[in-house]
């Protein structure tokens, strides 16, 4: 007899997968921090943040930066040169979904939907990497 034993999944390789600040269907959250990990990533991958919400951006021991590329509208600065051990606040005061990355470590990216920017059912996503409300 052959007994057949199917495992879950990793939810990490799922891009659809809500994190625990707030992205997909939980709501938005008014602060939250994203960390710049020595493994190149940011974590979490996405967050759910209210209009005029604030995000800390807290960078360890392995420099990195944020640039909203193309600079979307709304978008706040970007955090250029090589940060390490350090925190820097953003506020996002226009809805929308932004994409963020550090030009440090190609493929490190994350992204930021303020206000439901991402539930619009508005597919109007340009080439630059980001979806911003009308």
């Amino acid at each position: 007899m052959i007994t057949s034993i199917v495992a879950g999944c990793s939810s990490s390789t799922n891009p659809d997968t809500p994190s625990t600040t707030g992205a997909g269907n939980a709501p938005p959250v008014s602060a939250a921090q994203v960390d710049a990990t020595p493994s190149l990533a940011f974590t979490p991958p996405t967050i759910a943040l209210n209009v005029g919400g604030t995000v800390t951006f807290a960078f360890g021991s392995v420099g990195h930066n944020v640039f909203f590329d193309n600079d979307p509208a709304g978008a706040p600065a970007t955090i250029d040169g090589v940060n390490a051990n350090t925190s820097v606040q953003r506020a996002f005061p226009v809805a929308g979904v932004y994409k963020y990355y550090c030009h440090i470590h190609p493929g490190m990216s994350g992204t930021i939907v303020v206000g439901g920017g991402g539930n619009t059912g508005d597919d109007s996503t340009s080439s630059s990497g980001y979806n911003r409300l009308k």
